[in-house]
This record gives structure tokens, sequence and C-alpha cells, in this order.
């Protein structure tokens, strides 16, 4: 069977995203990289590279005084990162 309406290649990624559940996952990789740009690339270099698992980000911070500044900002960096993506991709940000 041939085709006749074309289809624009967007469009068919993003289909093929969805169909096969890797949507959620590509926006939790567009909020890891969103970290160094939210928080400045001197705290980012203070950091480990976050994770994001069920919806948590986790952050490795050696500092503990870092730590605790960025544990009281954490609902505004949540905030910042959701609204940069256009929708809710975490709902917490941890620091250990």
């Amino acid at each position: 069977m041939k085709r006749t309406d074309p289809e624009k290649i967007g469009d068919v990624l993003r289909q093929t995203l969805s169909n096969s559940g890797l949507t959620d996952r590509l926006y939790e990789t567009r909020a890891i990289n969103l970290w160094p740009s939210v928080v400045g690339d001197e705290i980012a270099a203070l950091s480990s590279r976050p994770m994001i698992f069920k919806r948590i980000m986790t952050v490795y911070v050696r500092n503990a005084a870092l730590r605790q500044e960025l544990n009281m900002s954490r609902s505004s960096l949540v905030k910042i990162i959701n609204e940069t993506l256009g929708r809710e991709v975490i709902t917490d940000i941890r620091f250990r």
C-alpha cells in the first residue's frame, strides 16, 4: 500500500517518541542539561550531574553550606526548570 500524503519528519519523530514512551525521558534529559544554566556555571561545577528518578531530581553537593543554600531555594529551582521546559517534568529536588 502506497502512502499518498506526505508527513513532516518532526511529526513522525514526535509520534515515534510518544508511541515508544520516550517523551518523558527526553524531557528529563533536557532538565538535567538545564542545571548549569539555572544555577550558574560555578555552582554546577561544585555539584555532580543531576539524576532524575520518579520525577525527583537528585544532585550531590559536597559543600554543606552550599547544599543548605540550594535546599532553601529548591522550590524556585523546580519552578524555573519546569517553566523553561513548558511542562511539569520534576516535582522535587533533593540535595545530598
